[in-house]
């Protein structure tokens, strides 16, 4: 590809604001109540809320972030967190325990959406100011990956938000948080804009100003890269096809990531249907993955997959746990044997599909899904949804045939345990299958590493057989970056959260710069 050169858009202009470009609008920053998954609120929660812990998004380490250590007791059924006593809030108030425990127990009391990052949590006591207590159901090995994993359990002020209905309160539109960065500005439709908090308790930001910019359309947030005009785009913005259009081009890099999920698909169980292994199995046997693969690779970074966890997860993978092979003739005969002959047309039945429109990938799987299940007589249409849609009719309102979703799935398969257990508060197809709730059980019942990674492997085994979810991508997350900075989780090699933007700061400024992993 011939070399190109970016606009030098900063010259003249201090180098000390990072711009990004991300497709979803505001909703609002509180995503210990609720979530909507990509969103512009959900990107900037990041850098303005904190949490007890963060965890590694590549490794399995667990880093400080209010708690500046921690003690596993009881047999990992109690962890004592001891918090940073400089903590403060954005309005200068101190942060203490009172807000931790708050926070959590709201969001358990209430069901929201922090809830599910908290699964197993039946009591939180506060010991003094800055020392606070969780006891849990059972003893659980994954619950600082499982705290630590995503923004959805950062901590509120409890003194804005106590005796409030969280639906309503201001605060979720207007944030106070405790991070690096507080909001200055959002005007949805347009862009959030945020700067450093002066004297923060933590490590200093780098930068004094990020500003992120809201443009559904993806090829323009890709041209305004190239002018200059923005310095990083978020995920799914950068995808495979258009990775030639950034890719050479003098001062961007190009990031691959593996993904840290696997797409599936989903059945919704509440149908009578997919009680039935027979019908599971028949659309199983109808995917033909090396088509897949042909029209959606990318060799070496992404394809498809036919089993249930990410390779990447050494310690519990099993490789020997697949999905059905591609059969079209077993595929009929099942589909046959569970009363779903064809009609006069050739109709064994009509099925929706449906993935969120933040992953445009799984659009583009579900088109080829739909061409290859044709061929046994199932006719599908594939529709994306927003995040709030899909949170109401997906999530709540149990509205649909099939699904594609992924999910964060390493560095520990304990996350994956409210989408997969019975009841699970992230488990919207209902799947309910009483072995796989005890092998999770006994899987974070017990520390050693060895241990846990066999229970995991038996579990993954079980889904395979009982084709409880059918695995079909591995994906790529891809990015493109400005070289006129540096501190992205993926130049950290993942010891920094996703979307975290407090290490970032002008490439003059640190040591090195060539040595980042991308």
């Amino acid at each position: 590809m011939t070399t190109q050169k970016m606009s030098d858009h900063y010259k003249g202009n201090p180098m000390n604001e990072f711009v990004v470009a991300t497709p979803g609008d505001v909703f609002e920053f509180n995503e210990l109540f609720r979530n909507v998954t990509g969103s512009a609120g959900y990107i900037a929660a990041n850098n303005i809320f904190s949490r007890l812990v963060t965890a590694e998004t590549i490794g399995d380490a667990v880093y400080p972030d209010l708690a500046h250590h921690w003690e596993i007791l009881d047999g990992a059924q109690r962890y004592r967190f001891y918090l940073n006593p400089n903590a403060r809030w954005q309005d200068g108030v101190p942060l203490t325990s009172a807000d931790v425990e708050y926070s959590h127990k709201e969001a358990l009391k209430k069901g929201y959406n922090g809830a599910s990052y908290l699964v197993g949590v039946t009591e939180i006591n506060v010991i003094d100011e800055h020392t606070i207590d969780y006891i849990l159901e059972e003893p659980n090995s994954g619950f600082l990956t499982q705290l630590g994993s995503f923004v959805f359990t950062h901590i509120i002020p409890k003194h804005l938000f106590e005796n409030t209905d969280w639906a309503t309160n201001p605060h979720n539109l207007d944030p106070v948080g405790s991070g690096p960065f507080r909001l200055e500005r959002s005007i949805p439709g347009e862009k959030i804009e945020l700067v450093a908090v002066p004297d923060y308790w933590g490590p200093p930001p780098g930068v004094d100003r990020i500003t992120i910019r809201i443009m559904p359309d993806r090829d323009e947030a890709l041209q305004e890269v190239l002018s200059g005009r923005v310095h990083y785009v978020t995920q799914d913005v950068l995808t495979r096809p258009t990775v030639p259009l950034v890719e050479g081009v003098e001062g961007l890099r190009v990031i691959r990531e593996t993904g840290i999920g696997v797409a599936m698909i989903g059945f919704n169980y509440t149908q009578d249907r997919f009680q039935d292994r027979r019908v599971r199995e028949g659309i199983a046997r109808a995917i033909n993955r090396e088509e897949l693969t042909a029209k959606l690779g990318d060799p070496g970074w992404s394809g498809s997959t036919d089993v249930w966890l990410p390779k990447s997860v050494e310690w519990a993978f099993n490789p020997d746990a697949k999905a059905p092979s591609f059969d079209l003739d077993r595929a009929k005969e099942l589909l046959d044997e569970a009363g779903l002959a064809p009609d006069a047309d050739g109709v064994r039945m009509t099925l929706r599909m449906f993935h969120m429109a933040v992953f445009p990938g799984h659009g583009g799987l579900g088109t080829v899904l739909a061409e290859q299940f044709a061929k046994v007589g199932i006719v599908m249409t594939v529709e994306a949804l927003d995040s709030a849609d899909w949170f109401t009719q997906i999530q709540r309102d149990a509205d649909f045939d099939l699904t594609i979703s992924s999910g964060n799935m390493v560095p520990d398969p304990q996350v994956t345990a409210p989408r997969f257990e019975t009841g699970g508060q992230r488990n919207h197809t209902r799947y309910s299958n009483a072995e796989v709730d005890r092998l999770y059980r006994e899987a974070r019942s017990v520390v050693a590493r060895s241990v846990r990674g066999e229970h995991y492997r038996q579990l993954q085994t079980e889904i395979a057989n009982d084709v409880g979810y059918v695995p079909l991508w591995a994906g790529c997350l891809y990015s493109v970056a400005s070289d006129k900075f540096f501190g992205l989780s993926s130049q950290l090699e993942g010891r920094v959260p996703y979307w975290h933007w407090g290490r970032v700061r002008p490439s003059d400024n640190v040591a090195n710069v060539g040595q980042e992993k991308s």
